[in-house]
């Protein structure tokens, strides 16, 4: 399963990215920090952190609210947070394919975690570290890395995992989620192939940012 990177697509925001699993593709945007727009948001020690999760087609239901739940739970741990103190920091996703059935979020919420944090690094915003998604899927005894829609639906159980990275390598596990029938040992070796995959995602990210920054920074005479 192919992966594509892309970083400063979107015009009237801080930073956005587009990210994309085969199949599935995500687009992101940050704006901020920027004053609150809700007086009761306004936090002085830290910044406010607003995430909108939109479906590839219709309006959002309580499948959108579950994922903006994963992510604020993630994304908020790893930006500075304290460093804007009575700000807001508005993240909002844009599905534009979601590449599995509607029982399923994997994969959005893989695609929905990556794209974030290159929107993030586009937008300057502070980051306690570098951070990265993939999934898996457990069938039989098969771990399959970065699944298709069918394996997907016939799987046991599927895992999503989220690493910091340091010095270009998978590091910490950050996050996890599973759903389905597993043993312990089924996890582990889940959460190692997740790691691994990190590590071949990093260089596609490394590529897009170099991309980026060329792109920002040709001097013209």
């Amino acid at each position: 399963m192919s992966v594509v990177a892309k970083q400063n697509l979107l015009n009237q925001v801080d930073g956005s990215a587009s990210f994309q699993f085969s199949s599935t593709k995500v687009i992101s945007s940050v704006t901020g920090p920027i004053e609150v727009t809700k007086t009761r948001d306004e936090i002085p020690t830290r910044a406010h952190l607003s995430i909108s999760v939109r479906p590839a087609t219709g309006v959002p239901t309580t499948r959108e609210a579950f994922l903006e739940s994963k992510l604020k739970k993630i994304v908020s741990s790893m930006i500075n947070m304290e460093q804007y103190p009575l700000s807001e920091i508005q993240i909002v996703v844009q599905v534009l394919e979601t590449g599995e059935r509607e029982q399923f979020t994997c994969k959005e919420l893989s695609c929905a975690i990556n794209s974030v944090y290159l929107a993030l690094l586009n937008a300057g915003i502070s980051l306690k570290s570098s951070f990265l998604s993939s999934f898996c899927i457990c069938k039989g005894d098969n771990v399959i890395v970065r699944p298709t829609k069918d394996e997907l639906d016939t799987s046991t159980s599927h895992h999503v995992g989220v690493y910091s990275i340091v010095d270009g390598k998978a590091d910490e596990l950050l996050y996890s989620d599973s759903l389905g029938y597993t043993s312990e040992s089924e996890l582990f070796t889940a959460l190692t192939a997740i790691s691994g995959d990190v590590n071949k995602i990093n260089e596609t990210i490394r590529d897009a940012v170099l991309n980026s920054v060329v792109e920002d920074y040709v001097w013209k005479f």
